[in-house]
C-alpha cells in the first residue's frame, strides 16, 4: 500500500518537475544564443559564411506605435514606436534608383511592405560605394564605408550600426538570393537619403546635409 502512495505522488509532481527541467533548459538555450551577432575571426578568412557567432534568428524589437503625421519610407527614425505614413507607391515594380549629381543608376525591383520601401541591400550599398561582403548560409549582410558598417541579418528588425545594435522600422527578409532592407535604414545609415520622383518613376539618393 505504501508503494502504492509513493507512485501515485510521484505521477502528481511529475509534471511539475518536467516543466522546470525545461525552463531550465530554456535559459540554457537562451545564454548560448545571446551576444554579438558580428562577432569576426580573422580577417583573412572573410569568405567563411560561418565566422559569425549564432544568434537568436528571431530576436525582435518591441512594436508598439506612436501616432505620427509625417511620412516615414524615407527616414530611418532608429524607433519601431510609430504610425507609419503613405508609401509613393502601394505595388512591388521596378524602378530606377539614381544618385543625385552621379550618372550611376540601376533598375531594381523594390517592394513595398509594412510601411516600408524594401530594396535589395548589397546592391544598393555597392550603388553607394560601400564594400560588401554577403554570408548566404547565415543570411547576414555586412556593408562598410568611409569608417561606417552596417551588418543586417535577414528575419530580424535590427541592425549592427558601427557596432551598437539598432531597432529598424521592419523585418528583413531573404529573397531571390538577397537580403532585402528598408531603403530608408540603408540610405540614411551611409549618409543618404531617398527622394520618390514621380514624373520619371525613381527615387533618388542625395547626400544628407
Amino acid at each position: 500500500m505504501r508503494i502504492i502512495k509513493i507512485l501515485l505522488i510521484m505521477i502528481l509532481i511529475w509534471p511539475f518537475v518536467d516543466v522546470k527541467i525545461a525552463n531550465a533548459d530554456d535559459e540554457e538555450d537562451y545564454e548560448k544564443y545571446e551576444g554579438d551577432v558580428h562577432k569576426k575571426h580573422n580577417d583573412d578568412d572573410e569568405e567563411d559564411d560561418d565566422y559569425y557567432k549564432e544568434e537568436d534568428e528571431y530576436e525582435y524589437y518591441d512594436q508598439r506605435y506612436l501616432e505620427t503625421n509625417s511620412n516615414t519610407w524615407n527616414i530611418w527614425t532608429r524607433s519601431t514606436y510609430i504610425n507609419k505614413g503613405e508609401l509613393p507607391f502601394k505595388e512591388a515594380k521596378e524602378i530606377q534608383i539614381k544618385l543625385e549629381n552621379n550618372n550611376n543608376t540601376v533598375s531594381l525591383y523594390l517592394i513595398p511592405l509594412d510601411g516600408e520601401i524594401y530594396v535589395p541591400g548589397k546592391i544598393v550599398a555597392e550603388l553607394l560605394g560601400a564594400k560588401v561582403v554577403n554570408y548566404d548560409n547565415s543570411k547576414i549582410l555586412e556593408i562598410n564605408k568611409a569608417g561606417t558598417e552596417l551588418i543586417f541579418r535577414a528575419g530580424t528588425n535590427v541592425v549592427y550600426y558601427n557596432e551598437i545594435k539598432s531597432p529598424i522600422p521592419a523585418v528583413t527578409f531573404y529573397l531571390n538570393d538577397n537580403i532585402y532592407v528598408p531603403i530608408s535604414v540603408i540610405s540614411n545609415g551611409l549618409g543618404y537619403v531617398a527622394e520618390w520622383q514621380e514624373m520619371n518613376n525613381a527615387v533618388v539618393l542625395k547626400l544628407l546635409k
